[in-house]
């Protein structure tokens, strides 16, 4: 493999109204990358918390040509492994005995670096200290909360200093800025924001997982919506926000994804799917060995995913990748085009119609007991429009969303069956702000097809 690595993308022709897909060999122009991530090597690949023991830490260099590997070692616990600044170590942490370990990213020994659970790599662009951000964990390691946010110097274990104190976290994700002085994060989850942790206060930026933060100092950052394939985008003065679909890649198929995690460049990120397995809990807890790593290239705007690239081709499940890219330090989202998305998005008119339609698919509406920690889900309907009564509308498919569980408490109006007609008042989803990291139930893939939201209606 060469430093310039070549992708096969999917190139789409939209031709006669119709979309046309065809893979085709593509060039595309990557700089040097490695990405680390943990394998699931237990019966089914459903560890997607990775929580157990089965686990083996794997590292990919976009320039050894040695495609992926496991990092020498035995299978244990290996839990959200991070790669430094300068791409040359992996900092994980372990559930064996709750400490934090780090390992030369061409393998090694590890070395047990402090006890808690390692949350961010951050290096100071002043003196390039490296520090290693970690918490403790509050009770379970399945109760997803930690305290106690402080750093230590990779070189320097003596070096502690706390940083965050003034509410628990979860640990998906919390991720700096490159000054240091602001971090994104879950306050706890379901509540991702923005910390600024010099002055102890957070901003609540939607209800969700996740959050992260770009590796510059633009303030960009996002939280991951609840349906599990969107990016609720937020930045100072945009604070309608904007989302981004990153379930696009090809293999994806539409269907969820997860553990989506901004590299160490602004234009990189990584994550993992595609989840299609109905587990326990939902279909992210169902993992299965289809579950890859794919690192995704943001366009130039940051409004969509303008490439892909595909880590891993295996029969196992792949989890928690974190990407490290050539000239990340220098990279920073561009200033003009923020201001031009902020009066774009601030132009962007409320969009109404009262619209009549078919069920053409439906989704279920679980158990409510499924969903927890939440209480609310939005049940996801897909329609055909059959005539447009009030306002404007060009499709001939929408999705709605509806409340199939409020409060803990199953809502029947949202039980609607495939050839049931309705006439409804709909919203476009993306104007309710609000309602974008609630949990969202939708069994279908269903791509390409715009989301709205009921305001009111009748069977």
């Amino acid at each position: 493999m060469h430093s310039v690595a070549q992708s096969i993308l999917t190139i789409c022709l939209v031709i006669s109204g119709g979309l046309l897909c065809a893979d085709e060999p593509v060039a595309v122009a990557w700089p040097h990358f490695r990405v680390t991530w943990v394998q699931d090597h237990s019966p089914g690949s459903r560890d997607v918390n990775a929580a157990g023991s089965s686990l083996k830490l794997m590292a990919f260099d976009s320039a050894d040509g040695q495609g992926e590997r496991a990092v020498p070692g035995m299978p244990g616990s290996y839990v959200r492994p991070l790669l430094t600044p300068d791409g040359r170590r992996i900092v994980y942490s372990s559930h064996a005995d709750r400490s934090v370990w780090w390992v030369d990213f061409a393998g090694g020994s590890a070395q047990k670096l402090a006890p808690g659970f390692a949350l961010d790599v951050w290096q100071d662009p002043v003196n390039r200290a490296t520090w290693v951000y970690l918490a403790d964990w509050v009770g379970k390691p399945e109760s997803f909360r930690l305290r106690n946010v402080r750093r230590i110097r990779l070189d320097d274990v003596q070096s502690e200093e706390v940083v965050w104190n003034e509410t628990q976290i979860s640990p998906d994700n919390f991720q700096l800025s490159l000054s240091g002085r602001q971090a994104a994060g879950e306050f706890p989850w379901p509540s991702g924001g923005v910390a600024d942790l010099t002055t102890g206060k957070w901003i609540r930026r939607g209800t969700g997982c996740w959050a992260s933060m770009a590796p510059d100092d633009s303030g960009v950052s996002w939280v991951f919506d609840g349906p599990h394939r969107n990016l609720q985008m937020f930045a100072p003065g945009i604070e309608r926000g904007w989302s981004v679909p990153v379930n696009t890649a090809p293999e994806f198929a539409g269907h969820e994804v997860f553990h989506p995690r901004w590299s160490n460049h602004t234009q990189y990120f990584a994550l993992t799917g595609p989840y299609r397995v109905n587990g326990p809990i939902n279909t992210i807890s169902g993992g299965g060995p289809d579950v890859e790593i794919q690192v995704g290239r943001f366009s130039s705007d940051m409004t969509k995913v303008s490439a892909w690239y595909r880590v891993t081709r295996n029969d196992l499940g792949d989890f928690f990748p974190d990407a490290w890219f050539e000239g990340g330090e220098t990279s920073v989202i561009d200033s003009a085009g923020l201001q031009s998305l902020a009066a774009a998005v601030a132009a962007r008119p409320v969009q109404q119609v009262r619209v009549k339609l078919k069920c053409a698919e439906a989704s279920r509406i679980p158990a409510a007991r499924s969903i927890l920690p939440y209480r609310s889900a939005l049940v996801v309907h897909k329609y055909e429009v059959l005539s447009v009564e009030e306002g404007e509308l060009a499709e001939q498919q929408i999705l709605v969303a509806h409340w199939g569980i409020r409060d803990g408490t199953a809502q029947p109006s949202a039980r609607v069956r495939p050839g049931q007609t309705l006439t409804l008042t709909v919203e476009s989803f993306e104007e309710h702000r609000e309602l974008r990291g609630e949990r969202q139930i939708m069994d279908g893939a269903w791509t390409g097809i715009p989301l709205f939201y009921i305001v009111s209606g009748k069977k």
